[in-house]
């Protein structure tokens, strides 16, 4: 099954899911739990796609209590993964009755309160992730230098995702309490035990309970995990602080960088219903198939790239969304990058991991994807250096949702090779702008290479999302080691062969230094619409 067929049987699941079965749990600010938790809940729906497309025999039918969903460790900090057993699969086949209770008690929170004190802001910003820092601090900078003053939300759980604090007058941080996100429990479905045999869906060859669908997905709001994954207790909580933050502070606009993920939703839906604007800026590359239906909720979206344009119409949920492209805020210094340093940097890595000094260094930007997709990728990448008759070594650049053990499976299978592995904190962007090349599936660093002329290999394995770089003609599609092999030795003959053409990098990113100024235009005019109305 292709990607795209993929792709589209999930989107036609969500959409009858929501179509039916929205509103059988809703937040007090009126929010579904399906738009509060569309992320996690589509990744379980395209887990039981796939199962189901695959399944060739009949199912037999399941007795006993076991679980139909189940929790694995994910790659990602802050994630749990989710499967669907094979109780699941006959759960929502009609071959196993019965309502498994999950083993994650739920627990009574105490109601947080937002901090005593806040006064009105013009711009209030959300943010939970060291990427939405890298995003926002820029335009937020911009924004106090013409006297604007910005009240900043941190939802983040994570230390080494917290926003700093403000290094100059015009910026506060307020902290939302980590206690929100401590307590589990599941949405109390109204009425859905008489919606239990409603509606079918035909997936592959099988039908499926659209009812059961919706109770066996609900089962991964039982367990909170953090900020970027909390429980539907949590959410709620959640929702219950942002409310009375917004309230207090009454901005004209909220500023973010993820609407779609639980916290993105609640905060948005809150503005809305305290009539503040809302501005969303791209702070990564869109993939095909991240998010599902229509889920984007701001009415302004900055992004990237011409590229992205269609991809903002297609998400959005708004008739008044306007599309901005601006470029990415955290790329306007990366022409101030000292390339010489970071070479040294990775000779230093060669010289103490390695032993060795190679000739040529790509740095392969990592996913957080599981440990054998990881393990996968690495093989292929691997088998094409050395085919490059030694003349490459490999940085391997941790993604920073990685945890540090991640990486350890992939040293053991490198011992004839020159590799090495960046610091957490450097990552593949504190290596990319000295490399000879960077490899990557689907890492905005490569569109940070691209940016610097570093030429870009993308790595299009089976089944594997990418940024599309190689069809605008911005980086060479490898979908093997040999294609590794042959892209690293053109480089290696003829490095200024492989340039890619201005046009095509502008339609992934506009690069012209000043994005984040942009984006204050955008929340300065949005600031002047609200005023207005």
């Amino acid at each position: 099954m292709t990607t795209n067929v993929l792709n589209r049987e999930v989107d036609a699941l969500m959409t009858a899911l929501e179509d039916g079965y929205a509103g059988v749990a809703v937040t007090p600010g009126g929010v579904s739990w399906l738009r509060v938790h569309q992320v996690p809940i589509r990744r379980l729906v395209m887990r039981l796609v796939r199962r189901l497309q695959a399944m060739r025999e009949p199912v037999s039918p399941v007795r006993g209590e076991q679980p139909l969903v189940v929790a694995c460790e994910s790659a990602s900090i802050g994630y749990v993964s989710y499967d669907v057993t094979d109780a699941g699969v006959a759960y929502v086949l009609g071959l196993r009755d019965g309502d498994p209770k999950d083993d994650v008690p739920g627990t009574k929170p105490e109601v947080a309160q937002p901090p005593s004190g806040m006064f009105r802001t013009q711009l209030c910003a959300i943010s939970w992730s060291s990427r939405h820092v890298e995003t926002l601090l820029p335009v937020l900078v911009e924004l106090a230098d013409r006297g604007i003053t910005t009240t900043v939300v941190d939802a983040s759980t994570e230390s080494a995702q917290r926003f700093p604090e403000p290094c100059m007058p015009g910026i506060l941080v307020v902290r939302l309490p980590r206690s929100i996100f401590a307590h589990n429990g599941a949405p109390p479905f109204r009425h859905l035990g008489t919606l239990l045999e409603g509606p079918t869906a035909t997936v592959g060859r099988h039908e499926i309970s659209l009812g059961r669908l919706a109770k066996l997905v609900s089962y991964i709001l039982v367990r909170s995990t953090d900020c970027t994954q909390p429980s539907w207790t949590a959410a709620l909580n959640a929702e219950r602080w942002l409310h009375g933050a917004l309230a207090a502070l009454r901005p004209d606009v909220l500023l973010c960088s993820n609407d779609t993920s639980p916290l993105g939703v609640l905060a948005v839906a809150a503005a809305d219903r305290l009539g503040a604007n809302t501005v969303y800026v791209q702070h990564g590359a869109w993939v095909d198939g991240q998010v599902s239906w229509r889920a984007q909720h701001c009415r302004h979206i900055a992004v990237m790239g011409s590229r992205d344009v269609l991809t903002a119409h297609t998400w959005t949920r708004r008739a008044d969304a306007r599309t901005h492209v601006v470029g990415q805020p955290r790329f306007d210094t990366l022409a101030d990058i000292d390339r010489a340093e970071q070479r040294a940097y990775m000779n230093g890595l060669f010289a103490g991991q390695a032993g060795a000094e190679p000739p040529r260094i790509a740095v392969w930007a990592c996913q957080p994807v599981s440990e054998q997709r990881l393990i996968g990728q690495f093989d292929v990448i691997a088998e094409g250096l050395r085919n490059t008759a030694h003349r490459w070594g490999l940085v391997i650049g941790p993604h920073p949702a990685q945890g540090p053990s991640a990486l350890a499976a992939l040293l053991d299978s490198a011992k004839d090779m020159a590799v090495a592995v960046a610091a957490r904190e450097a990552g593949a962007r504190g290596c990319l702008a000295g490399a000879d090349a960077l490899i990557s599936a689907s890492s905005t660093c490569g569109i940070e290479a691209l940016l610097l002329d570093v030429p870009v290999l993308e790595l299009a394995l089976p089944a594997a999302r990418t940024l599309r770089l190689a069809e605008h003609g911005a980086a060479q599609r490898c979908e093997s080691d040999a294609d590794i092999t042959v892209a690293l030795s053109r480089i290696d003959r003829t490095p200024h062969a492989v340039r890619v053409p201005a046009a095509a990098k502008d339609s992934i990113c506009h690069w012209d230094g000043r994005s984040a100024a942009a984006v204050a235009d955008i929340v300065t005019k949005a600031i002047t619409e609200n005023t207005a109305s």
